[in-house]
C-alpha cells in the first residue's frame, strides 16, 4: 500500500480546485456535480499513475456501489456505499449519480457541497421561523428539536468523524454508546468504517431517537427510510434531512395530560 498512499499523497496537492456547477433546488445552495468533482481530481490522479473505478455489484443481497482507486504498482483500496432499491430507472440513475459523487469524494477526502458562510443569517431566519411553528406543549416543550449549530472543528478532522459527530449531538445520542458500537465492529472511530458501516451507524442512532415516537419500530425505519435517506437522495443534506424528520415526528406526538 505504500506505493499507492505515496501517489495519492502528491495528486492530492495537484488537485484542481472543485468548481460549484449545480444548484440545490430546495436550499439554492451551490455544489459540484460528479462531473465537476472527476474534473478537477483526474488529472493529478492519472498524472501520477491512479485511477478511479466505480462498479455496482451485489453484496449480501443487496445492490452496494464499489469504488477503487488502483494504482500503476498493482496496489489499489475501495469502499461501499448502498444503494436503495430502486425500481424506477430514471430515479435509480440519479440516486446512483449521487452515490458516486458521494463515494469519490469520500475516498479522496475533498468537499463538493456549498459553504454554509455566507448563507448564516438567511439559514439561522429560516431555522428560527421553522422553530415557530412548531406547536408547542404543555408538558413535552423539552422535546422539541433545536437548530442545528454548526460545529467548529479542525480543518483536518476526518469527513466520516464529523458526520458522526454532527448527527449524534443533533440526536442528544451517548457518546458512550456510540463507543460501544465500534468497539462491537473491532475499531475505535468511524474514520475507520466504510460508508456502508457509517450509513448503518447513522440509522441506528436515528432510530434509537426515534423508539418511543412511533408506534412500531418498522413505522419508525419506514419514516426514516422516507423522510431521510429519500431526501438525501433527491439533493437535501444529511442533516437538514434528519432534523426536519425529528421535528416532524415530535408535531405528531400525543398531547401529554
Amino acid at each position: 500500500m505504500q506505493e499507492l498512499i505515496k501517489a495519492l499523497i502528491k495528486a492530492k496537492s495537484e488537485f484542481n480546485p472543485i468548481q460549484k456547477d449545480g444548484t440545490n433546488p430546495h436550499y439554492k445552495r451551490k455544489y459540484a456535480t460528479l462531473d465537476a468533482v472527476l474534473d478537477a481530481v483526474t488529472p493529478a490522479l492519472g498524472k501520477h499513475g491512479l485511477v478511479i473505478i466505480q462498479t455496482t455489484e451485489r453484496l449480501e443481497g443487496k445492490t452496494v456501489l464499489r469504488t477503487h482507486i488502483f494504482h500503476e504498482s498493482g496496489e489499489s483500496i475501495a469502499s461501499t456505499y448502498p444503494l436503495p432499491e430502486i425500481a424506477d430507472s430514471q430515479k435509480f440513475g440519479a440516486a446512483l449519480t449521487y452515490a458516486r459523487r458521494y463515494a469519490v469524494c469520500a475516498i479522496l477526502s475533498v468537499t463538493a457541497d456549498g459553504d454554509n458562510d455566507a448563507e448564516g443569517a438567511t439559514t439561522s431566519q429560516k431555522t428560527e421561523q421553522a422553530q415557530n411553528n412548531i406547536r408547542p406543549r404543555k408538558e413535552n416543550q423539552h422535546l422539541l428539536v433545536q437548530p442545528t449549530k454548526q460545529a467548529i472543528t479542525p480543518p483536518s478532522i476526518n469527513p466520516k468523524d464529523l458526520r458522526v459527530k454532527e448527527v449524534r449531538t443533533l440526536l442528544n445520542y451517548p457518546l458512550d454508546l456510540v463507543k460501544e458500537w465500534l468497539h462491537s465492529r473491532n475499531v475505535t472511530s468511524p474514520s475507520e468504517l466504510d460508508s456502508f458501516q457509517i450509513d448503518e451507524l447513522v440509522k441506528t442512532m436515528c432510530l434509537a431517537w426515534a423508539g418511543n415516537k412511533f408506534g412500531h419500530l418498522n413505522h419508525a425505519a419506514n419514516s426514516y427510510q422516507k423522510h431521510v435517506i429519500d431526501a438525501v437522495l433527491r439533493g437535501i443534506s444529511e442533516m437538514e434531512a434528519i432534523q426536519a424528520w425529528m421535528e416532524g415526528a415530535l408535531a405528531q406526538l400525543p398531547e401529554l395530560n
